[in-house]
């Protein structure tokens, strides 16, 4: 049985609390708010650096979170508060309100003007910052500028008010005594708030105050405040509201203010519009996005509640599975009255017939590592069947191409691909000029054929942030391409490309009218590995199933999600985790590994953020008990401490050759299977090269897939020399080209060097495989049957499509190859195997060694990503784990796992020996235990206590022992051990 984490005082079932840091919004801001780093105890608002001025520091340059490098300085600039600048500004004069700062947060201005009739406070809000990182040097030189929102509260005399409204301009004082109406907010923008302050309090109370100049600063008071102003804690303050549900509250209170007086004008839609894309800046929780969605829905009427809710994928989720949900009786189901004889086999267990059964249309199964999530997908096929469901009405939709391959080898009726391909399969029909291309040869032929476009820059712009993965990037695209469609879809027509990114974005746009083939049309939706699809994706198919009516079972585990490089997200499945829109089932019963492992990989799984929702324990299929001694053999940690990281990687095939040793020498001696996983390609050759030393009579398969990347150098080539070409007789043009490639190579590409001999060999291949074509054209052009411009315009399209054709058959055959690889090297059943984590994703091995990199503010995805490598061993795991903490919590939860089963084993040595410990109380129990642990013969065992608690415990214990004496009566007697008379031996000796 595992083991309750309940019982390990030190941990929780649930995420321990995250303490925020500067670092939350990035990783280059160092310090904890001491004496050093970055953002330490001594950053306070200041003035304007010498030569500089408000005029030369704008505040326009914190609005997104951007990094930029020229020569060796990189920029970053880095947004802090939910609220953009722009949403303040534009529209501080539309009813928006503020919350009055606590009194201990704001400084006040007329604390000395008791004739005055209204008090005036100011305060501070770290808006953004700015961030120069510059190299030049032999130091690395960082320059930190930090943009404030100063706020000007004038309030009522002694006001209890809570909020107040914001003004653009100060309105001058009324003819009546001031009043709560007249109280009112103003916020300014600055670098540098010591110098600006002043002017900004002036500019605020001009019209309130008896002298011109506004009322009274004391600059001196002024001075000391800001002073004492700690803006390592405000910044900690607001990354806890962008990470808490206050950032919905906040806002909710927006939109509200906004919609106050009904639907505002289209520039106010557009700010609000840009504000809720901004959200995505940073990770916000779900039941926040939830919050803010409902407050759309309830002051926005429904269209522009649904213009809203697509500015981020978020809220669109939840937009899409309020629609589903609505829908839920009309989704298909199996027929009535058609079932089959069909018996579900015995070895599934209780939880996966629960879930095979459901008559449900919506069904989510959370399903944890190693509890048969193929097993369940197989046993819904031929329970839907056995229902009177056609096979040919089931899709299957896998994550990968060899899973989809094995659903169709096990069910040829059933439709089975990937979601990759059932998307290109509708947008190939309906778009069939279109080819699958690279982003960055997309972005180089709008360029070539679109000059001058403004529409053109705009969309090389969003797709440049889509490649790169940037936050918020698929929002914008999408809504880009809802506005100006049809300018997208002429510029890919006239390219004839299309992305994968693209292919979605579109098949959302047009899924009302796009025409689709047979093979993907079906009544019951199954996907496997869901975690693994990006959001958009999932609101993709959801969409999907509320067009055709679809029943949808869903199978995956939100902890496992490791492709995040794809745009994968847990944040996706743990929305409808938490939609109640799916009717939720959990698989937690593992058939791959012993209670000893998954009671490790369970301390880890309750600290991952994504299992928050599922709050998924994993429980071994045996009824085999773990025990303190068992757990040290089957699970081993060896955790080395660094002062620097860069250490570890050199000492690397030395811990494998010394310390990993014998555990792969006793693995291998059993006959069994070791394999080694690690998190980066680097560490993965060092082992492997490493083994290959130390067993030269063993092979060792490596089934890290190999990597290909595509060219641009000919749509580069086209963009910047193309009026070369132009220049020469049809007749040299292909010449032209080919010596034009290889001899400006380093314009064309980065690594120059390293892609000469790949270039020259593409360019030649180009030159002998589009002769024909091309001979053909300058023997047209010769007879004056093609005029020049159409002669360069068909070659330049030739040379485009080469690219984009070469690009696509490597990678195909990159693909196979890799596959074939893998499966050959598993299916070998090598003793010696070596992977990156992500590459053994869905694997078991007998044994596991895993390289665990120790960070304790270690991220979510690295946290998942251990979790998977955790739980890929059947029978031991050793850890070999590294970091720059002296003493990692790593090796705390391991000691109390161990301590935890040392009471558990104690306390069953008890019970075996006829203790009755349910007639003691705690106190008498921990005394018992206490008492078995320090007499164990295994010498492991270790006590602490102190005299007093010693002491205490053995009266404790004395006494239950002579009431148990009493009432066993002699029950005791004979030969056998005598656990009272060994207690009542050891208590004596002891005291």
């Amino acid at each position: 049985m595992p083991i309750q984490l309940d019982d390990l005082t030190a941990l929780s079932s649930a995420p321990a609390v995250k303490a925020l840091t500067p670092k939350y919004f990035s990783s280059e801001l160092t310090g904890s708010g001491k004496g050093v780093g970055l953002l330490n105890k001594g950053v306070r608002p200041g003035s304007y650096p010498l030569g500089s001025s408000r005029a030369t520091m704008s505040a326009a340059d914190v609005t997104t979170k951007t990094k930029s490098t020229g020569s060796s300085v990189t920029k970053f600039t880095v947004p802090l508060h939910p609220l953009a600048q722009y949403s303040v500004e534009h529209n501080a004069a539309k009813g928006l309100s503020y919350a009055v700062p606590f009194d201990t947060d704001r400084f006040e201005v007329t604390a000395h003007a008791t004739a005055l009739d209204f008090d005036v406070f100011l305060d501070l809000t770290p808006q953004g910052l700015t961030l120069h990182k510059d190299e030049s040097g032999d130091k690395i030189v960082k320059d930190l500028n930090i943009l404030y929102r100063m706020e000007i509260y004038v309030l009522a005399k002694n006001s209890g008010s809570d909020r107040v409204r914001m003004v653009s301009t100060a309105p001058p004082k009324g003819q009546s005594a001031f009043g709560a109406g007249d109280e009112f907010t103003m916020a300014r923008w600055s670098f540098a708030p010591l110098d600006d302050a002043q002017e900004f309090i002036k500019d605020a109370t001009q019209w309130l105050a008896a002298r011109a100049a506004g009322v009274f600063v004391d600059t001196d008071e002024l001075a000391e405040w800001m002073t004492n102003y700690d803006v390592h804690e405000r910044i900690c303050r607001l990354a806890a509201v962008w990470e808490g549900e206050e950032v919905a509250d906040l806002l909710s209170q927006h939109i509200s203010d906004l919609f106050a007086n009904g639907t505002p004008d289209s520039t106010t839609l557009n700010h609000l519009a840009i504000q809720l894309r901004y959200l995505e800046t940073y990770n916000i929780s779900l039941s926040a996005y939830r919050a803010i969605h409902t407050t759309i829905n309830s002051v926005c009427a429904p269209d522009v509640a649904n213009s809203l809710s697509k500015q981020n994928l978020n809220l669109l989720m939840s937009h899409t599975l309020e629609h589903l949900s609505t829908m839920k009786g009309q989704l298909s189901v199996p027929p009535a009255g058609q079932s089959t004889n069909w018996v579900m086999p015995a070895h599934f267990s209780a939880q996966q017939r629960a879930a095979i059964s459901t008559p449900e249309p919506l069904t989510l199964v959370q399903a944890g590592a190693g509890t048969g999530k193929s097993t369940v997908i197989l046993g819904r096929i031929q329970h839907l069947a056995s229902q009177g469901v056609n096979p040919a009405d089931i899709a299957v939709l896998s994550f990968t191409n060899a899973a989809a391959d094995n659903i169709t080898e096990k069910n040829p009726a059933v439709k089975s691909m990937t979601i990759a391909r059932m998307i290109h399969d509708i947008y190939s029909l309906n778009h069939p000029t279109h080819e699958l291309s690279s982003i960055d040869t997309i972005l180089n032929s709008i360029e070539i054929y679109f000059p001058t476009s403004d529409i053109g820059r705009s969309f090389r712009k969003v797709m440049m942030e889509v490649d790169k993965l940037s936050a918020g990037s698929m929002t914008l695209l999408n809504a880009f391409v809802e506005k100006y469609q049809t300018e997208v879809l002429e510029m890919l027509n006239r390219i004839r490309q299309t992305c994968l990114e693209l292919e979605i974005v579109i098949a959302y746009q047009q899924i009302d009218t796009m025409i689709e083939p047979p093979n993907v049309s079906s009544k019951f939706l199954i996907i496997d590995e869901v975690q693994d699809n990006s959001i958009f994706e999932f609101i993709y198919l959801l969409k999907y199933v509320a067009k055709h009516r679809e029943n949808m079972f869903i199978v995956g585990d939100a902890s496992q999600t490791l492709y995040e490089f794809r745009a994968s997200n847990p944040k996706a499945l743990n929305a409808l985790e938490e939609s109640g829109v799916f009717s939720t089932f959990q698989l937690t019963t593992n058939y791959r590994s012993n209670q000893e492992i998954l009671d490790f990989a369970n301390v880890h799984l309750a600290d991952i953020e994504a299992n928050l929702a599922a709050q998924l324990r994993l429980q071994a299929n045996s009824l085999l008990v773990p025990t303190a001694t068992s757990f040290r053999e089957k699970v081993k940690l060896n955790y080395l401490h660094y002062q620097r990281l860069t250490e570890f990687r050199g000492d690397l095939p030395s811990h494998i050759a010394v310390d990993v040793r014998p555990y792969i020498e006793a693995s291998l001696a059993r006959g069994e299977q070791v394999a080694f996983l690690a998190y980066s390609r680097q560490e993965v050759a060092i082992i492997e090269e490493k083994l290959q030393q130390m067993f030269p009579q063993e092979a060792v398969a490596n089934l890290v897939s190999s990597r290909v990347y595509p060219t641009t150098v000919f749509s580069q080539y086209i963009k910047l020399f193309w009026n070369d070409v132009l220049q020469v007789d049809p007749a040299d043009a292909a010449f032209v080209i080919h010596k034009g490639i290889n001899d400006n190579l380093a314009q064309l590409t980065r690594q120059a060097d390293k892609a000469a001999g790949a270039v020259a060999k593409m360019t030649s291949e180009w030159w002998v495989a589009s002769a024909p074509d091309i001979n053909g054209w300058v023997g047209l052009y010769q007879h004056g049957q093609l005029s020049a411009d159409a002669f360069f315009e068909r070659l330049q399209e030739n040379v485009l499509g080469y690219e984009i054709r070469h690009n696509g058959i490597k990678q195909s055959l990159m693909n196979q190859k890799n596959r074939e690889r893998k499966e050959k090297n598993l299916n070998a059943k090598g003793k010696l195997v070596v992977s990156t984590i992500h590459g053994a994703k869905g694997l078991e091995f007998d044994n596991v060694v895993v390289v665990h990199k120790y960070d304790a503010s270690m991220k979510e995805a690295d946290k998942r990503m251990f979790y998977v490598a955790f739980t890929r061993a059947m029978k031991s795991m050793y850890v070999l784990s590294y970091g720059t903490v002296p003493k990692p919590r790593i090796e705390s939860d391991y000691e109390l796992i161990v301590g935890a089963l040392e009471k558990r084993d104690a306390l069953t040595t008890l019970r075996d020996q006829g203790v009755d410990t349910d007639a003691l109380s705690d106190d008498e129990v921990e005394a018992a235990i206490a008492v078995m642990m320090a007499a164990s013969s295994d010498a492991s065992v270790e006590i602490t206590i102190t005299d007093d608690q010693a002491t205490e415990a053995l009266a404790g214990f004395t006494e239950a022992i002579a009431r148990l004496e009493a009432e066993a009566e002699g029950e005791t007697a004979g030969d056998g051990p005598n656990p009272l008379a060994d207690a009542s031996a050891f208590t004596a000796a002891a005291a």
